[in-house]
């Protein structure tokens, strides 16, 4: 179970601290807050391409990547005004988290896709399918949950500080949520692993 949650955390602090630190790199060396912006999105952005091509396919839960990214990169190029920016790239993860709730009821449900993402081939096969998804609908709803939950807070900060300050609070924001969500599928995971192979 840890071994294969491990990968997941991994990929969450590779997303994380790269912009991060390309943000607040780039305004120490006197870059402007919308150029900051951009530059980590576009950063982001070319993680995720890497890593499409690196595997050589494209998997919903990298078309789901990819989507964020463009979103993102629409919203910085749309405006200049860095507040903004911030505020559209908080909304692109809340209609992530409407993406995660939608996974629930139209076609896989988006956890499965990146628990089979991570899913190693020596793994024992599911033993039972409907059980299974239905495991994986719960997690999508409080990951989708969970993330506008976030988007929620990540606004107000947005509102009441300057976009050097919430930048990155937002990211510190963002850190301990999906630790939270990643432990809560862990304990889903182990609850239903007597029955079936653990979902992540």
């Amino acid at each position: 179970m840890s071994s294969s949650v491990r990968p997941v955390l991994q990929t969450v602090l590779v997303d994380v601290a790269p912009p991060l630190v390309a943000y607040y790199g780039l305004r120490a060396a006197g870059a402007s807050e919308y150029v900051a912006l951009i530059s980590a999105t576009v950063l982001s952005g070319a993680r995720v391409l890497y890593g499409v091509l690196r595997s050589r396919r494209l998997d919903p839960f990298a078309a789901y990547l990819l989507l964020t990214f463009g979103m993102s990169l629409a919203v910085g190029l749309a405006t200049d005004d860095p507040k903004t920016v911030l505020i559209g790239n908080t909304l692109v993860n809340g209609i992530g988290g409407l993406i995660f709730l939608g996974s629930c009821v139209v076609g896989t449900p988006l956890t499965q896709v990146v628990g089979e993402r991570f899913r190693k081939s020596d793994d024992e096969p599911v033993r039972d399918a409907d059980r299974f998804r239905r495991v994986h609908i719960q997690l999508s709803a409080m990951w989708g949950i969970g993330l506008l939950l976030e988007v929620a807070v990540r606004l107000v900060v947005i509102a009441n500080e300057s976009v050097d300050v919430a930048n990155g609070v937002n990211s510190a924001i963002t850190l301990p949520v999906i630790g939270f969500l990643v432990l809560a599928t862990i304990v889903v995971a182990r609850r239903n692993a007597g029955e079936q192979t653990a979902p992540l």
